[in-house]
């Protein structure tokens, strides 16, 4: 699913405020749990890469970016928002297989990492057993 993210559900190029919200819950599932594991890491930068379309200096710099806003500056009701308002239902579905792929990448899910994916799937009206394929997808790659 190279570059889907890449553009807006209008077919312009995603802007930094979308990219960034996207960034922003990958982020947020990350640091959700004790540690930000290198393993969370990876997968939010290979994941951005990929759906994205941009190089790994252009996702350290939005990650970075994104660091800077992080809730609670921005609330995550702006965030999911965002997300859900610029891009289409598959784009939908397809961040929060992206947030699950964090989520399973230190091997161990709590219960704050699930109730959190599964709070972002609602806000960005992703139905509950679209969430179990996303999850699923998430895990076979």
């Amino acid at each position: 699913r190279k570059n889907v993210l890449a553009k807006d559900r209008t077919g312009a190029p995603a802007d930094l405020e979308v990219l960034a919200a996207t960034a922003l819950v990958l982020l947020e599932a990350a640091h959700g749990d004790e540690s930000y594991e290198w393993r969370e890491h990876r997968a939010i930068v290979h994941g951005l890469e990929r759906a994205f379309g941009l190089g790994s200096a252009e996702v350290r710099e939005l990650l970075r970016r994104s660091e800077e806003i992080r809730p609670p500056r921005v609330p995550l009701s702006d965030i999911t928002q965002v997300i859900r308002d610029r891009y289409d239902p598959a784009q939908c579905r397809e961040v929060v297989r992206l947030l699950w792929q964090v989520v399973d990448a230190d091997g161990f899910v709590e219960e704050w990492e699930r109730s959190f994916a599964a709070h972002v799937a609602r806000a960005v009206g992703i139905p509950n057993e679209e969430v179990v394929a996303a999850r699923r997808d998430a895990r076979a790659r």
